[in-house]
């Protein structure tokens, strides 16, 4: 089925500057590097022009019915985000992400260079060219179409002349390809998938910040309800099936979090990875 959409909608696709584009991927990538199970999701690539938003379909098709129904619930909390929005021509980054149920955002500004090769394969009538690139640690290989002029990728991809609509690393951890093209009446308001989650808006903060909430996640989960417990206080919560009274109690689901997390922590961007142990 995704097939023939990606078919009727590259036929009717015709190229504008002035349009607004929506281009949807198919992101396959790796958590656990031992076992190799692949996760799939959809995420798409609004450009207007002006700006550059790379986000969850998830998100949006739950953002459509709180809309429609005018009930709006609890945000979505995602194991892997790979969101982040950016001016058009621009290689500053604004990255969302998530640490347990916070979320947060901060900025990153990521060039690449390409090496764009003479290979050519044909995909549904567009002629694709080959290019590669070393980025987040990983090496990329690239398939972009002149067909769109559109100098635009997948997550921080960008910068070739074309618009990519194939990209994978060398160890096939992560791949995005390009399953179907939209034209849209106007933007899509992202405010409560991006900016924010349902209504709990991104906390800003640095890169090196973030990795510091990720390692803090890690060595001391459930901070807050620790102390309390230390004071003697009661209170009683359950996590990963088990049922939290005392601190021993929080010792072992520790211990269960962290190999949960060392197990499932394989970032697209290796060179920014804390290390856990």
């Amino acid at each position: 089925m995704k097939k023939l959409i990606l078919l009727l909608s590259f036929l009717l696709f015709s190229f504008s500057y002035s349009q607004i584009n929506r281009f949807v991927y198919e992101v396959k990538f790796v958590r656990d590097t031992i076992a190799k199970t692949a996760f799939t999701n959809a995420i798409f690539l609004d450009d207007d022009n002006k700006n550059v938003k790379f986000y969850n379909q998830e998100l949006y098709e739950e953002d459509s019915i709180q809309k429609a129904t005018k009930i709006h619930s609890s945000g979505i909390t995602l194991g892997t985000s790979l969101m982040l929005k950016r001016n058009v021509n621009s290689f500053d980054n604004e990255n969302y992400v998530f640490v347990d149920t916070d979320y947060y955002s901060y900025k990153s500004t990521d060039k690449m260079k390409w090496e764009i090769l003479s290979e050519t394969k044909t995909q549904k009538g567009f002629t694709l060219q080959k290019a590669t690139t070393e980025f987040g640690g990983r090496k990329w290989t690239a398939w972009f179409s002149k067909d769109i002029p559109i100098n635009q990728g997948p997550y921080k991809f960008q910068g070739l002349p074309g618009l990519i609509f194939q990209i994978e690393d060398e160890k096939k951890h992560y791949s995005f390809n390009l399953v179907e093209i939209k034209k849209l009446d106007s933007p899509y308001d992202t405010t409560r998938i991006l900016e924010s989650n349902f209504g709990k808006k991104a906390i800003p903060i640095s890169l090196e910040k973030y990795n510091e909430i990720l390692s803090d996640a890690y060595y001391n989960p459930y901070s807050e309800i620790r102390t309390k417990l230390s004071k003697g206080e009661d209170y009683t919560f359950s996590a990963y099936g088990k049922e939290i009274k005392t601190t021993k109690d929080l010792d072992e689901v520790r211990k269960i979090i962290q190999e949960t997390k060392r197990k499932n922590y394989n970032p697209i961007e290796i060179d920014k990875a804390i290390k856990y142990k």
